[in-house]
């Protein structure tokens, strides 16, 4: 395998785990499971930046914040950004 392939397959692995844990946060954000937003978007955004996508990156830890103050309508409003910003 080359290295452009190496990359292409972990690009693949990166876009498969995103949308498990878009999945998993939107589903959080409905049941108001806190923690569980607080920890995705945690590690959406360390994952996002690892990937060269800093803009997600950036949004997933004001997500992050948001949920440390519970501003509600900020964290559904980011969480729509992170999931547009993903479907690439």
């Amino acid at each position: 395998m080359s290295n452009d392939e190496g990359f292409e397959h972990l690009k693949t692995l990166f876009h498969d785990d995103m949308a498990e844990k878009i999945k998993a946060l939107q589903s959080a954000v409905v049941d108001s499971n806190w923690d569980a937003v607080g920890r995705l978007s945690h590690q959406i955004g360390g994952t996002a930046k690892s990937f060269g996508y800093p803009e997600i990156s950036t949004m997933a830890h004001e997500l992050e914040r948001s949920v440390r103050k519970i501003s509600l309508g900020e964290v559904a409003d980011l969480v729509k950004k992170i999931s547009d910003a993903l479907v690439l």
